[in-house]
């Protein structure tokens, strides 16, 4: 028995506190008897124009579970399976358009002769809910087709397995994101044949636009390609068909249109329209409620029901309302009060027969709805959209309790899709015979909700909403690389079908003046003021009439950056700390739909209060802020995972444990390639000091810990947050120090049983040992500065380099203490098996300046190795500088060998004293120079030299040298003249200049190595650097360096790329040269991005 005293409902689940007025038409439910009647009509005449699955092979055939196909699928068999049109297919939800994709893929196998090696078939969904959910359809293997799913979730590891499988699904956004890499992956989309598009209709969304640009770039550029694209019922189906034409017959795409008496199972669809008074969102919700009664009682027929609610607190509510006020449609079961639930309310629900269902449950919770619905345990069950996506589970009555769902900051209309998703859950064949979909919406939306349902809202484009990034994607491609080249690729598009048609919807172009006799002439001045924006904010450049990407560019289209985010990356102080880069990450505008919800406020705030977050954020007077916005969200999220903060215990914050979950998942699924896009972009600034907290950062993100923390330990299998506290009580905070304990100091230390603590070790062995050493090969003094020349000797210890499914890969950073960027290079692990080396020219400061060089494992935190040299490692006889413009005693010159009388000059130093003086404080090295001697001075008879004095008479002289000469041993040199280390031919060619091109044997290097081996760059990759490249070598010009422009495609291997200045003078080894290098043994002098293999 219900007992309504245990519910604690308040006021604000039920009452109604606005006036509205009913918009409902009268409304009969249909006779039971007549539907009957014209369903068995119905069913006769599918009957006659049934065809059987006998027309296709026995080996196809067997995949099939029924004997027909309907009628639908019947009149589209000839078009799909018999010819390799494209081909357009409207078509309602539930008709079973998904077997039209199985058939094009028989088709596709017949025409191939069973050589399914270099078959490739793409399988395009809008969500990865979708994407799921046809890979447990097909996969793993389909037909003997191989089957792999490619998502923003997808591992490096399994995507390697993917790229070789036949059938590829996945999304709009990752698909385009390797398109945008087209060079490095040119050869898988050379064998994709056949395309498959699933609900196109989402065209109109703004997300959309990706996937309008995903199938007008692989229409444009892969030859022999076929498009199948499936749509819900709209009316302009004919202008898809006219933007999928076939390149090369360019034949329209055939059109299969059915309407609504198609569909498996009779739906009745309905709209209520009401009227509200007060404005407030939140209020509607509690109107909502009270209408169900009604709506249960119309069309309910005491079968299953499922209402989906716009938040999750709405779930909660409506199905507390339903409890208390409709408890006779629901009534309580005792089979179900052995089910336990974590979630009080959700368990007091489950006894009456009905249940709530959002992301925030459990999963074990959500598990149990799911099954208890499937069962017939819950009679009603309130959901949010999320469940129309993914899980089937259909009911007899959908309701769609209002159309507006709370985003960000301010409440919108549910996207089509999802309305679509859900009204398909109604009726579902194998479930149902007939099915009702009632929405309930505000009556000014009523006629729009109309429309979609009955399919007369024509499909519109959203490219030109999302058209910034879009383009400079396309440059990048080299597709685009003028204002009249990006009108010719928008031509191709859909946005432009739709442009021509219904101009006035698209007030974006439109505003601009049409001018008569220009065709196009509003989309020209459109195109041109978003390149000039590009132009403007350093995103593109133009060389030569010719548009290109900048390394900017690259860096946000590379690793699928909004513009908005990437122009704050470009326009940010220089030497960001750790603190400042967080700030960076967190306001990016990918984070834009994150919002802070009213009853999280307390659930932030104590986690911005816990003396393990990093970067709190506080008032003047050290206390703590009210949290309420995105940016502040974001940064605790990233810190609460970083310093492995204990989730809150105060009262209720139990419940916004799934909810933080989740947030935090969404956050770190962006934040690497916004981090990776901000590492480009300082390496492109040479901003040695932001790089450097940038990479801290990431390394930080990809181990889920604070890299200068114990939380490193949490890295390893089988570490949590109560096993690091355990082991920092024993002083064990790094994993250099885990690695000086015995296994069985582990498992004492943990509290583990024997054996636990060798597989724990195992994994710490896994990781590389890292080693770096920096060798002074030659340097020069130049006025107060020194001209030198470090090698860098790199090394790993290591068994694999992939650890725990991730492919390692090492970043190499040089850079000084001023935060000038000197060097930055990628090297995969697995390509340093042997020990390899690179050189870095640089001029150094006398007055303690400092070069810092470190490498690191982007992907694991806490193993990396720095060392520094400064000007204290210099020889003795660099840290004293020689005096500027200093006047040449009469001691210097009389010892110091002149060429021309005019170096003489006169001096008040004309006593021996300062001969003697001169000799006891500067000892002259014994060293000589006979050949000059003997060319410039005249030998006495005693064996010593003349000296350079002009005395009228030397034997009455006073100098002891005018008198006796002076000794071989004491000559020397003109200032400064001895004081070079011996140069590398690479740094000295004739009369001492450099020269760029030469390249020496490293054997030969003064100090070096001969185990080392030096490698050259590979120059595309130099050119995405951006270093500006000279004819000349100048170590001056490459240390004040800042050029970003680059005249060549970086991804066209072929391009005339000059070596940066930095790069000219390194060595090959014994018997190598350049040319007969692989791109696989090369030290990669940039890329934050190691995915284009």
């Amino acid at each position: 028995m219900f007992n309504a005293s245990s519910f604690k409902i308040t006021q604000d689940d039920t009452s109604l506190t606005t006036s509205f007025q009913e918009d409902i038409p009268a409304v009969q439910p249909p006779h039971p008897k007549r539907r009957r009647m014209v369903k068995k009509t119905e069913n006769k005449k599918i009957v006659k124009t049934r065809l059987s699955t006998s027309v296709l092979p026995d080996s196809f055939q067997s995949f099939f579970r029924f004997k027909e196909f309907n009628k639908m699928q019947s009149e589209a068999f000839p078009d799909l399976y018999e010819s390799d049109t494209n081909c357009v297919i409207s078509s309602p939800t539930g008709s079973g358009k998904t077997v039209l994709f199985e058939v094009a893929i028989m088709r596709l196998m017949k025409e191939a002769n069973s050589v399914i090696d270099d078959i490739k078939i793409l399988y395009v969904a809008p969500t990865k809910s979708l994407c799921c959910e046809r890979l447990k359809s097909w996969g793993p293997n389909f037909l003997n087709l191989s089957v792999g799913m490619l998502t923003s979730d997808t591992s490096y590891l399994e995507t390697e397995k993917v790229r070789k499988c036949n059938i590829i699904i996945t999304t709009p956004e990752k698909w385009d994101l390797l398109t945008r890499k087209w060079n490095a992956y040119s050869r898988l989309f050379e064998l994709v044949k056949l395309i498959l598009v699933d609900e196109i209709h989402t065209l109109r969304e703004r997300r959309g636009a990706t996937l309008e640009v995903v199938l007008t770039r692989m229409n444009i550029m892969c030859q022999s390609i076929r498009i199948i694209a499936v749509s819900a019922t709209i009316p302009n189906v004919e202008d898809i068909s006219c933007w999928l034409k076939s390149k090369n017959t360019q034949e329209k795409a055939k059109i299969l249109k059915f309407d609504d008496s198609y569909r498996q199972v009779s739906l009745q669809k309905i709209v209520y329209g009401y009227s509200f008074f007060n404005k407030n969102d939140f209020l509607y919700d509690s109107m909502y409620n009270s209408k169900l009664d009604d709506i249960f009682r119309m069309h309910s027929k005491n079968r299953p029901v499922l209402i989906f609610c716009p938040t999750r607190a709405s779930t909660v509510s409506t199905a507390k309302y339903v409890v208390q006020n409709c408890f006779q449609l629901a009534p309580s079961s005792n089979r179900n009060t052995e089910e336990q639930f974590h979630d009080r309310n959700l368990f007091e629900c489950y006894h009456q027969n009905v249940a709530f269902h959002h992301a925030g449950l459990s999963i074990e919770d959500r598990t149990k709805v799911e099954q208890g619905f499937l069962e017939g345990r819950i009679k009603i069950l309130c959901s949010t959209s999320t469940l129309a996506i993914g899980v089937n589970l259909p009911a007899h009555l959908v309701i769609i309790k209002g159309t507006r769902i709370w985003n960000s900051s301010a409440a919108q209309e549910y996207p089509q899709l999802d309305i679509l998703q859900m009204i398909g859950r109604a009726g579902r064949p194998d479930f149902d015979n007939e099915g009702c979909a009632i929405i309930m919406t505000d009556s000014k939306m009523k006629q729009t909700y109309e429309k979609m349902l009955h399919g007369t809202e024509n499909l519109e484009s959203s490219l030109h909403l999302e058209l910034t990034e879009h383009l400079s994607a396309e440059i990048s491609l080299g597709t685009i690389t003028s204002t009249e080249s990006a009108i010719n690729w928008l031509r191709n598009t859909f946005f432009y079908v739709r442009l021509r048609k219904n101009p006035g919807i698209y007030d974006k172009i439109t505003k601009y003046m049409k001018h008569i006799g220009v065709e196009d002439s509003q989309l020209l001045q459109f195109c041109e003021s978003i390149l000039q924006n590009l132009l403007q904010n350093k995103i593109i450049d133009k060389q030569n009439d010719r548009l290109v990407c900048t390394p900017y560019g690259h860096a946000m289209v590379r690793h699928y950056v909004l513009f908005e985010s990437t122009k704050i990356f470009i326009n940010a102080p220089k030497f960001q700390s750790v603190h400042d880069i967080l700030r960076l990450l967190s306001a990016s505008k990918e984070f834009s739909d994150i919002r802070v919800r009213h009853n999280e406020k307390r659930l932030y705030k104590e986690i911005n209060s816990s003396p393990l977050t990093k970067f709190p954020f506080l008032t003047e007077k050290k206390q703590s802020q009210i949290i309420d916005t995105t940016f502040q969200k974001v940064s605790l999220l990233i810190q609460y995972e970083l310093g492995g903060l204990e989730f809150p215990s105060y009262q209720g914050a139990s419940k916004l444990h799934q909810t933080l979950v989740q947030d935090k998942a969404i956050v770190f699924r962006n934040c690497f390639r916004i981090l990776k896009c901000m590492v480009d972009t300082f390496i492109e600034r040479k901003d040695g000091i932001s790089l450097k907290n940038t990479l801290f950062l990431l390394r930080s993100v990809n181990g889920n810990c604070w890299e200068d923390s114990s939380m490193v330990l949490r890295q390893l299998k089988s570490i949590g947050l109560v096993s690091v506290r355990k082991l920092v009580h024993h002083n064990v905070n790094t994993l250099e120090q885990m690695r000086q304990i015995s296994d069985q100091q582990l498992e004492y230390y943990l509290g583990q049983k024997r054996g636990s603590g060798s597989k724990i070790k195992r994994d710490l062995t896994l990781l590389p040992q890292l080693q770096i050493r920096c060798k002074l090969e030659y340097c020069s003094h130049k006025g107060h500065h020194v001209e030198v020349a470090l090698k860098i000797e790199l090394s790993a210890q290591f068994e694999t380099s992939i650890w725990h499914g991730q492919g390692l890969s090492l970043d190499i950073e040089t850079l000084k203490t001023t935060g000038e960027l000197l060097d930055f290079r990628r090297l995969k692990l697995a390509h340093l098996k042997a020990p390899r080396s690179f050189r870095i020219p640089t001029i150094m400061q006398l007055q303690s300046d400092c070069i810092e060089i470190s490498i690191n494992c982007l992907e694991v935190a806490g193993i990396g190795k720095n060392i520094r040299f400064s000007t204290k490692d210099l020889p003795q006889k660099f840290h004293e500088t020689p005096p500027a413009n200093s006047r040449m005693t009469v001691l210097d010159k009389c010892l110091i060998h002149s060429d021309s009388e005019s170096d003489l000059e006169s001096s008040s130093l004309s006593s021996d004293d300062c001969l003697f003086q001169y000799l006891n404080k500067k000892p002259i090295k014994n060293e000589t120079n006979q050949e000059a001697a003997s060319d410039s001075r005249r030998l006495r008879s005693n064996g010593n030299f003349e000296c350079n004095h002009t005395c009228k008479d030397k034997s009455h002289c006073r100098h002891i040298c005018c008198k006796e000469g002076i000794p071989r041993e004491l000559l020397r040199s003109k200032r400064g003249a001895s004081i070079h280390y011996p140069a590398p031919d690479s740094f000295l060619g004739s009369k001492q200049s450099i020269n760029p091109t030469t390249t020496n044997d490293i054997k030969n290097v003064h100090d070096s190595d001969s185990s080392l081996e030096e490698i050259v760059p590979s120059q595309p990759e130099i050119i995405q650097f951006g270093l500006s490249t000279t004819p000349g070598y100048d170590l001056q010009s490459v240390r004040n360096s800042v050029n970003p422009t680059c005249s060549t495609d970086p991804y066209n291997s072929n391009s005339g790329a000059t070596v940066p200045q930095s790069l000219n003078s390194v060595a090959l080894p014994s018997g190598s040269s350049e040319s007969n290098e692989t791109e696989s043994t090369r030290l990669t002098f940039f890329g934050s991005d190691v995915e284009l293999n």
